[in-house]
């Protein structure tokens, strides 16, 4: 059985990463403050670059279609 990753506790394995919703939120935020709220993803065919939630990505994963729901990754000088 695996173990939850925040409280330790074993589990059935699912298609979940942890034991309960509580500790899915709590890991969500961990891995946020570790990675940052927002991630740069660039579309390789053509280059461009948007700015897609962390959260986005660990919750539902991202498809090349999808970027379009996003808004473009504006350079900060």
């Amino acid at each position: 059985m695996p173990r939850c990753p925040v409280c330790d506790a074993t589990y059935d394995q699912g298609r979940e990463m942890t034991c309960s919703a509580q500790c899915h939120e709590e890991l969500v935020k961990r891995l946020i403050v570790e990675f940052g709220e927002f991630k740069k993803v660039v579309r390789q065919s053509t280059g461009v670059a948007y700015k897609v939630p962390t959260k986005d990505i660990i919750e539902s994963g991202l498809k090349e279609q999808e970027l379009d729901l996003y808004p473009r990754w504006e350079v900060q000088e």
